[in-house]
């Protein structure tokens, strides 16, 4: 049951971010300061953030209605939100630890929520293979 609720979790998380990117991907940007320049902007946020977070979605939904089994998706999302936590990690060691002194709040709130999802995922893959056994 945890491993459906975390894939659940997943889901909202992605398909969020996937729709959000898709319909407004300017304010996708400006929620982090940054600027969208002209349709080949918005074009490459929908691809990367749309686009991608969309087929992680999908992923989400085969592995809860049975298409994809569980440990599939729970695989993915592991990989996916490690992948960008990771990301946020390389960059305070290439900026310096000071740097979090000037995040926003929001990206100090992703940063945690980054780490919260992996940490779930990671408790619920565990379970997934003791269950296995």
């Amino acid at each position: 049951m945890f491993q459906r609720i975390v894939l659940g979790l997943g889901l909202i998380v992605t398909a969020y971010i996937s729709v959000r990117a898709l319909s407004a991907p300017e304010d996708v940007l400006a929620s982090f300061g940054l600027i969208v320049d002209g349709a080949d902007g918005r074009n490459e946020i929908r691809g990367q953030y749309g686009g991608f977070f969309g087929a992680v979605a999908v992923v989400m939904v085969l592995s809860l209605f049975g298409r994809l089994t569980e440990r599939f998706g729970l695989s993915l999302l592991l990989i996916t939100v490690g992948g960008v936590l990771a990301g946020r990690v390389l960059s305070i060691v290439i900026e310096g630890p000071a740097i979090l002194s000037t995040y926003s709040s929001g990206i100090k709130i992703l940063i945690i929520a980054d780490i919260a999802l992996v940490l779930l995922t990671l408790i619920a893959l565990r379970q997934s293979s003791t269950k296995s056994k």
